[in-house]
């Protein structure tokens, strides 16, 4: 029988909890998406099979593996494209001229993710989605050319800073429209940090990773749906 108080989640960095130190400009994992302490308070089992640069299409076969280990699973949170979205940034900054595509195309984005759905209801599981917390474009732009890459090619092949916001912007309408079309719950991470008047606040230096407080804008998102998804004890 499956237990909808085991939860299984898969995703990339975000969910993995990984920030970006200030000191050392080094990636480490930090607790603040107290991932334990909901799991206690709302009294469930969750694990977080969530990996560092992981795509949807890398994600699906880590999610089937893991499924087909635990077959009580009850139901599985997903949170991908914050890497399928991205680019091969020395290529552009080599051949600006040049079409680029990203790790996956939004149109293969949402045939993988449709896919996934149908699959874990297959398995009798219940798909929970998640959208795309935003990123801050201006920090992340600078962090991708901070290497040496050449800004004006990549700003050139761009049109301007803003287009890396607006781009990620569409695999996270994409994983709205997604929940509609099957009818599958959605915690919104991205209108949590939206609602903020100052998104920098809430982020590392690389644009895109959540700080801890981000990452406690996460937990809010996380604990506000528990509370209203579970029933009442």
């Amino acid at each position: 029988m499956k237990l909808l108080d085991n939860i299984m989640i898969f995703g990339d960095s975000i969910m993995k909890g990984v920030v970006l130190s200030e000191s050392d400009r080094r990636y480490r994992i930090s607790s603040g998406l107290g991932i334990d302490a909901l799991a206690k308070r709302f009294g469930l089992n969750i694990a977080n099979h969530s990996r560092f640069g992981c795509t949807l299409e890398k994600g699906l076969g880590v999610l089937q593996r893991t499924v087909e280990r635990n077959p009580d699973c009850g139901a599985v949170i997903l949170e991908y494209g914050g890497n399928d979205c991205d680019f091969d940034w020395a290529q552009v900054a080599s051949e600006p001229e040049k079409e680029h595509l990203p790790n996956t195309t939004l149109e293969r984005f949402t045939e993988l993710y449709a896919g996934a759905i149908e699959y874990l209801r297959g398995q009798g599981i219940v798909p929970v989605l998640t959208t795309l917390p935003p990123l801050c474009a201006e920090r992340y732009f600078n962090w991708i050319c901070r290497s040496g890459l050449d800004r004006d090619s990549i700003l050139g092949w761009l049109g301007d800073i803003d287009a890396i916001y607006r781009y990620q912007e569409n695999y996270s309408k994409a994983v709205e429209q997604l929940a509609a079309r099957f009818n599958t719950a959605l915690i919104d991470l991205r209108s949590a940090f939206l609602a903020e008047a100052q998104l920098e606040d809430f982020y590392c230096a690389d644009g895109i990773h959540p700080n801890e407080n981000g990452q406690h804008l996460i937990q809010n998102a996380f604990s506000d749906f528990f509370a209203k998804a579970l029933p009442a004890n």
